[in-house]
C-alpha cells in the first residue's frame, strides 16, 4: 500500500493532482499565441541555414501547447513533417484544431513526455524546437538527454527560455488565480505556484550537459537561446559557443 495516496482526514484516496495547463488551457493558449515573443524567423534560420529543408525532414516541437510553432513550420515548409508533443490534452485539442483550420496535412500532435520519449527511436528526428519548457519541467537534464538521443547525426535543436522572472511569473500567477476561483478544497495542481528563470550560467551548463558538436548561445533583455548541433558527417554551420 502506498500511504502517500491515502487521505487520512477525508478517509479516502486522494485524487491525482490536476494540471493548471488543463484547467486554464484557454488562458495559456492566449499567452502563447498573442503575448509571448514569436521566434519563428530565428528558429528557421538556426535549424535550416540553407533556407529550405529537404523533403521528408522531421521536425519535433516539445511542450508544444497550442501548436503555434509546429503549425507555422508545417505551413512555411510543406515538404517537412512537423509533430508537436505535450502532456495537456486540452492544449493538444487546440493544436489539432489549429492544424485543421490551416488545412495542414503534414502537421501532427500527440501526447508525450519530453522527459521520456519512449516511442521515438534513437536518431529519428532532424530538428527540435523547445520554447519555455524548462521553466516547468521537473527533470531538465532528462529532457536534454532525450533531445540528444532522438536527433539524427547532424541534427539541430533550438532552445529558447525567458530571462525575466517578473514577466515569466505573471502568466502562472494568473493561472493559479483563475484555478482558485472554482477550486475545491481537495483539489491539487501539479505545477508550482512560482517559477524561476534559469540564470545565464545555469542555462549554458544545462545545454553543455550533452556532447554537442557545436553550440551558439545568445542572450538579450528578455530571452536566452541556444542552437545545438549533433555531430554529423559534415562540419556544422553553426558558430562555436560564444
Amino acid at each position: 500500500m502506498d500511504f502517500g495516496e491515502i487521505d487520512l482526514v477525508q478517509g479516502g484516496t486522494t485524487p491525482p493532482a490536476e494540471s493548471l495547463f488543463e484547467r486554464c488551457h484557454w488562458f495559456y493558449a492566449f499567452c502563447r499565441e498573442y503575448l509571448f515573443r514569436d521566434h519563428t524567423n530565428e528558429i528557421a534560420e538556426a535549424l535550416f541555414p540553407t533556407g529550405q529543408p529537404l523533403a521528408g525532414v522531421r521536425l519535433l516541437e516539445l511542450g508544444c501547447g497550442p501548436g503555434v510553432y509546429a503549425c507555422k513550420f508545417a505551413r512555411r515548409f510543406p515538404q517537412i513533417e512537423a509533430t508537436g508533443i505535450d502532456l495537456s490534452q486540452r492544449l493538444l485539442e487546440r493544436a489539432r484544431s489549429r492544424a485543421d483550420t490551416m488545412r495542414l496535412s503534414n502537421c501532427f500532435f500527440r501526447t508525450g513526455d519530453a522527459q521520456a520519449m519512449t516511442d521515438l527511436t534513437e536518431g529519428s528526428v532532424d530538428a527540435v524546437i523547445v520554447s519555455r519548457l524548462f521553466l516547468i519541467v521537473p527533470d531538465k537534464q532528462a529532457v536534454l538527454a532525450e533531445i540528444f538521443r532522438v536527433l539524427k547525426r547532424g541534427g539541430r535543436c533550438y532552445i529558447t527560455e525567458p530571462t525575466s522572472n517578473f514577466r515569466t511569473r505573471v502568466p502562472l500567477s494568473v493561472m493559479w488565480l483563475l484555478a482558485r476561483l472554482d477550486r475545491k478544497p481537495t483539489e491539487r495542481f501539479r505545477e508550482p505556484e512560482q517559477v524561476d528563470v534559469l540564470s545565464g550560467k545555469e542555462f549554458s551548463d544545462l545545454v553543455a550537459s550533452q556532447p554537442w558538436a557545436a553550440v551558439t548561445l545568445r542572450n538579450d533583455d528578455w530571452y536566452q537561446s541556444a542552437v545545438c548541433v549533433k555531430a554529423g558527417d559534415q562540419l556544422p554551420e553553426v558558430s562555436p559557443s560564444e
